[in-house]
Formats: C-alpha cells, sequence, structure tokens
C-alpha cells in the first residue's frame, strides 16, 4: 500500500483544546483519518437548502382539517406558521 504523509502544525496555545485531545486518543493518525472523514461527509449547505426545499414544498401541499372539512394550504396555514417558513426560506435561501 503506498502512504501519502502530510504534516501541519498545531499552536500551543490557540491549539490547546486540539493538542489535549489528539494526546488522549489511542491511535492520533487514526483519529485525525476519522475526523478528516466525519468532516467530508457532512452534507454541505446546498444539500441542507434541498432538504428544506422539499420539505417546505411538503407542506405547502398539506391539506388542513378543520372540523369535518378539508381546507386548501393558503386557507389553513396560521399566518404564524407561515411568517416562521417565510423566515427559514430568507435565512437559508431559496
Amino acid at each position: 500500500m503506498a502512504t501519502v504523509r502530510y504534516s501541519f502544525t498545531l499552536d500551543a496555545i490557540k491549539d490547546a483544546d486540539l493538542v489535549r485531545w489528539l494526546e488522549l486518543q489511542p491511535g492520533i493518525s487514526s483519529t485525525i483519518r476519522d475526523a478528516l472523514r466525519a468532516y467530508a461527509e457532512r452534507p454541505c449547505h446546498a444539500d441542507l437548502d434541498a432538504k428544506l426545499n422539499e420539505v417546505l414544498d411538503a407542506l405547502r401541499n398539506v391539506q388542513v382539517v378543520t372540523g369535518d372539512k378539508a381546507a386548501t394550504p393558503e386557507q389553513g396555514e396560521p399566518a404564524r406558521a407561515v411568517a416562521g417558513l417565510d423566515a427559514m426560506l430568507k435565512k437559508f435561501g431559496g
């Protein structure tokens, strides 16, 4: 197996928490690899935006049942819920 080496430097003061954490790990190299993989595999902003838009689209198509009759989302959505969804769209883009 070919080996690739990377070196990096930690500041003893600014990165003291990382230094302490790494020193407590049983295998520093495997810990760093695991941390890098976890970071690389986390959802990106675009993925989160797409998921939020899916949820918002689904919510827009929900029929609210009031009593014995169904109302369209426009008729049944409380103003507070609409304002909250609009704020989420503004904050996360869309």
